[in-house]
């Protein structure tokens, strides 16, 4: 999955130079991971499973939302 997911990244960058980072996310069954790409490398999260108590389910709905509501420059774009 990483390596499919850095492909898609990497098109994003070759597509838009100005970009400094690209966020995304996996959902695999129960579990969340989230990425954060640069030009350099990868920042990887902990795995979440969203299913295993009311504390990660909020967690998982406070991501969805903060990817939802970011502003371009916290999207990455210069």
């Amino acid at each position: 999955t990483i390596v499919q997911l850095a492909a898609y990244v990497r098109e994003v960058f070759g597509a838009q130079f100005t970009r400094r980072f690209v966020h995304a996310f996996t959902i695999c069954g129960s579990f969340v991971r989230c990425y954060l790409f640069d030009r350099a490398g990868v920042s990887i999260s902990e795995r979440i499973n969203i299913r295993k108590n009311h504390r990660t389910e909020e967690l998982f709905i406070r991501i969805l939302q903060s990817y939802a509501s970011m502003d371009p420059t916290q999207l990455g774009f210069d």
